[in-house]
């Protein structure tokens, strides 16, 4: 293997810029032979008498070198996108997957695995230690590990068409994304849009060569402010349908990129998984590694639904009357966005456009980095020179007295061919190796803001605030973390509440009144918002989020249901339209499908969006002890660092709720 290949090296930090296509594959194939021929002399010296440094944190150690090369190839996604690039990328992650499937499948492993638990020196494990080995055995048995030889090699097909077939679903969603744009020509078909939108859609335009104005569908945040920004409602329902139609047998390219049949099968084989490893259904197989029952689960989205019913029932009744007064013949699902928006802007009040000016990118972020010095007594260092993918994107330092914990790159702007969107990668892990060497964690927010232009700064709305805090949070778990395993310090891999509740809790700064008042400051002339100005805005926010609210609770109880009940002889939509009703009744469309864009399902995360509910339950009871301290408060940070981010996900959530609230979590 060329030992100049820049993905194997154990810099620091990665060598983006010096990766080349021709470095990815033998990369990567050279991790899993390396990997799989040392797992073959771990099993024959473990096999008899297991211990702690000699079995699993070698283990650990191969996991972590493959994810580190994998997670820069992602990151490079971000940067080349053609054909050669992408199908080189894709051939990396399915080897990945199918080598991380054969360790799953390693009959020797688990056998060294299960002896560790059952030894004396599993007596003298630590909790951290005892929690890490309980995850490796639920990982074999989930695996089918104790399944008979005919049934493991039935479960290994079963998996194999479940990945195909959500590799299918992604790449009919994109196609279909494609399949639609409305060229307009007439301006006026636009009132209502923000200048700001309207320049973006011209750019878009002439990007393809076109005159005008070019609405896609290619991204989710440009649909959302359109559909509630734009006065003309044929154009709102001409583009609702559209986006709402999308990988279906209507609508744009229809039946061409069709998601039903998929996901129809889908979800009968994950059906089948699950009966095959003892389980009743999807949704009992998903949450084994979450400490849940599926009464707990719906017990839980019940109590949400319920909390906020008289809300959302009222809110519904005044989108009712003000289409009424708009002369509306009836509420449509293509005017709810933009009678929120109308209904939640009080007079006088500054528009979310107007907003804009006293969010400039780099004055917020430079807000954040004071804070969380004063939170978490952390600085965030800029770097001046490092090794980069783009130069878009800014290196920070993260350390504490000194003491270096780990790196945080951000990405911020949107360019082509970066996948549209605001997330957090973990690009390195922090670990302890079993020669005492420590890794530190690298942490990568990559964003989708509109970029500096013509003079003026980029210029964040409230909704995009949200985003940048919420990704934000992920990152400060992962660079926080005082775990030693990469198992509990990852946050991306972490599938449980603990991953979700990091974000949601980061948001509550970007909604607080003092905090954001203190964040505000206009990038002309630098003054500052009211008071009334931010009661004004919160107060519109609250409005329109409602919507969002209703959105998520259906979210999540469908997926969870339709997991839970498949096979009782509704179809999707049926349980879709269920799950809208039980949240709250408001106006559907008949040619809806919803689900067959509903990447979330697809994307490891079945039967589990409603850890987003979870989670923002969790976070809305934690920051009221900021909001009775302080948002601002050391003494609350510190203590919320400790319980929440030191111990990475070692032990349940609801403890560390417990530590920093003093009592259990409130109806959960």
């Amino acid at each position: 293997m060329e030992p100049t290949n820049p993905l194997l090296s154990t810099t620091l930090l990665p060598l983006y810029s010096e990766v080349r296509l021709e470095h990815l594959k033998p990369a990567i194939e050279h991790i899993v032979a390396d990997n799989l021929q040392t797992i073959s002399r771990i099993v024959a010296t473990q096999s008899r008498h297991p211990t702690w440094s000699g079995l699993i944190l070698p283990m650990e150690t191969l996991t972590a070198r493959l994810d580190d090369a994998i997670g820069v190839i992602m990151t490079l996604g971000q940067v080349s996108r053609d054909v050669p690039w992408e199908t080189t990328i894709g051939d990396c992650f399915r080897a990945a997957h199918d080598y991380k499937t054969q360790v799953l499948q390693d009959r020797g492993l688990y056998l060294a695995c299960k002896a560790l638990a059952h030894s004396p020196e599993a007596l003298e494990l630590d909790r951290a230690q005892q929690a890490l080995l309980h995850k490796i055995l639920l990982d074999y048995r989930l695996a089918g590990s104790e399944l008979p030889a005919a049934d493991r090699g039935e479960l290994a097909r079963l998996n194999r068409e479940i990945s195909r077939l959500e590799w299918v679903f992604f790449e009919n969603a994109r196609q279909s994304r494609k399949a639609w744009r409305r060229l307009v020509h007439d301006e006026s078909l636009l009132a209502g849009l923000p200048a700001a939108l309207k320049a973006q859609l011209a750019q878009t335009a002439r990007a393809a060569g076109l005159e005008g104005w070019l609405i896609t569908l290619e991204e989710r945040d440009t649909y959302t402010e359109i559909m509630s920004c734009c006065q003309n409602r044929a154009l709102r329902e001409e583009l609702f349908t559209a986006y709402n139609t999308r990988a279906s047998e209507l609508g744009p390219a229809g039946g061409q990129y069709d998601n039903g049949p998929v996901l129809n099968d889908l979800l009968s084989l994950r059906h089948q998984k699950a009966l095959l490893l003892g389980y009743g259904n999807h949704a009992e197989l998903s949450i084994q590694n979450k400490a849940a029952s599926t009464d707990a689960v719906l017990g839980m989205l019940r109590t949400r639904i319920a909390q906020k019913s008289a809300r959302f029932a009222t809110q519904t009744a005044a989108l009712h009357a003000l289409a009424a007064t708009l002369g509306y013949d009836r509420l449509q699902p293509w005017d709810l966005l933009f009678l929120a928006r109308r209904h939640g802007r009080q007079p006088g009040a500054l528009s979310n456009d107007q907003l804009r000016a006293w969010f400039p990118f780099n004055r917020v972020f430079e807000g954040i980095v004071l804070v969380v010095k004063r939170l978490f007594a952390v600085d965030l260092v800029e770097q001046t020179s490092f090794n980069t993918w783009h130069p878009d994107v800014r290196l920070f330092e993260v350390n504490e007295a000194g003491v270096l914990l780990g790196h945080l790159f951000i990405d911020p702007y949107m360019r082509a061919p970066k996948i549209n969107g605001c997330w957090m990668q973990s690009a390195r892990s922090r670990r302890v190796n079993a020669q005492g060497e420590l890794t530190t964690p690298v942490a990568i927010v990559h964003g989708n803001f509109t970029p500096e232009a013509e003079g003026a700064p980029a210029l964040l709305n409230h909704v995009q605030m949200g985003t940048l805090f919420h990704e934000l949070g992920h990152c400060l778990k992962l660079l926080l973390t005082r775990s030693p395993y990469s198992a509990f310090s990852r946050v991306d891999s972490l599938g449980s509440v603990a991953s979700r509740f990091a974000g949601k809790c980061a948001e509550q700064w970007c909604w607080s009144r003092d905090s954001l008042r203190w964040y505000a400051r206009h990038h002309q002339h630098d003054s500052e918002l009211t008071y009334e100005q931010v009661d004004q805005a919160l107060s519109a926010r609250d409005t329109e989020r409602w919507l969002e609210e209703v959105q998520e609770l259906s979210r999540s109880l469908f997926d969870f249901e339709l997991h839970l009940t498949w096979g009782d002889g509704r179809s999707v939509e049926a349980v879709w339209r269920s799950a809208q009703n039980q949240v709250q009744p408001l106006p559907q469309a008949e040619h809806e499908r919803f689900a067959n864009t509903f990447d979330y399902m697809v994307a490891g995360h079945d039967a589990n969006y409603y850890l987003r509910e979870q989670a923002a339950a969790l976070a809305e009871q934690v920051f009221a002890r900021f909001e009775q301290e302080g948002v601002f408060s050391p003494q609350a940070g510190m203590a919320y660092r400790e319980a929440f981010h030191a111990p990475g996900s070692e032990y349940p959530l609801s403890e560390s709720f417990a530590l920093f609230m003093g009592r259990p979590p409130a109806g959960i």
